[in-house]
């Protein structure tokens, strides 16, 4: 049996068409049972050819008809059944090689498919080798997701860590913005307050420049009539300086001439007029005031 097709049915089939005046063929069974292919009918319907000679001698063999006339009914039957049987063979001929040809595209096919299965099981084979190392790279892929996912667990700690830590800077942060708000307020009222003092300082500072330098002004004046008058003492005193140093110079000139008087005089004898006397006291007198 192949592809539900049943050796009885086919039997079946024949026996109809033959009855019904037909000869059987592969076409004509398939079209009687509505189903099956020629590969599969054509056997069948051969192994039905073989086999009709036996049934209908086997149906014509009766016990009341003599020997004789029972030998003869079966050799016509058996001449009409070889006749019978070469008109099919000349009728089945075309499509025996239709059939051929078939089987030969149906082999051609099989081929090809056996070639794909071929193909595919090697595919199948590499398949499976690059499957192997799918499941250890899978394996390994895994394992590296483990980790990553501890390390994810672990900064996913130190992120609530620094969210904590954020927190708790951001109030210090608000805490000093506000300590440095306050003390911004204290430090620009002081500001005003130092701004307020300078501009009072710098105020009493213009007044006072402007005093110094009226002051400075008179000084000036002052020193110039000062320097005019030291200048005027100055020629003054050199003048009498000069003065000074020519009455010294002609003292000390007086002076050597009075001792070179005094030497000449120890020199002479000693009798002297009492005028004499009188005017060399007298010089002695003026040389030791000198």
């Amino acid at each position: 049996m192949a592809r539900g097709v049943q050796e009885t049915e086919v039997f079946d089939a024949a026996d109809a068409l033959l009855f019904a005046g037909e000869r059987p063929t592969v076409e004509r069974v398939r079209l009687s049972l509505g189903r099956g292919s020629p590969n599969t009918i054509g056997p069948l319907l051969d192994a039905w050819w073989g086999q009709l000679a036996a049934r209908v001698q086997h149906r014509l063999t009766l016990p009341a008809v003599p020997a004789d006339v029972g030998v003869a009914l079966a050799q016509v039957w058996e001449l009409a059944v070889e006749a019978a049987r070469t008109l099919a063979e000349a009728d089945v001929a075309p499509e025996r090689a239709a059939l051929a040809q078939v089987v030969a595209t149906v082999d051609a096919r099989l081929a090809a498919e056996r070639e794909t299965v071929v193909q595919a099981q090697a595919a199948q084979q590499q398949a499976a080798v690059e499957a192997q190392a799918a499941t250890a790279a899978l394996a390994i892929s895994e394992q590296r997701a483990g980790d990553l996912s501890g390390q994810v667990s672990q900064l996913q700690r130190h992120l609530e860590d620094m969210a904590q830590r954020e927190g708790a800077q951001r109030a210090q942060l608000l805490a000093a913005l506000t300590q440095a708000e306050q003390e911004r307020g204290t430090a620009t009222r002081e500001r005003e307050a130092l701004q307020a003092h300078l501009r009072q300082s710098e105020d009493r500072a213009y007044t006072e420049i402007d005093r110094l330098r009226q002051e400075l002004k008179a000084t000036k004046t002052q020193l110039s009539t000062q320097a005019r008058e030291h200048a005027s003492a100055l020629r003054a005193a050199g003048l009498a300086k000069q003065a000074a140093e020519k009455a010294q110079q002609a003292a000390e000139r007086a002076s050597a001439a009075a001792q070179a008087r005094m030497h000449a005089l120890a020199a002479a004898p000693p009798t002297r007029t009492p005028a004499a006397k009188k005017t060399a006291t007298s010089r002695r007198r003026s040389a030791a005031a000198r």
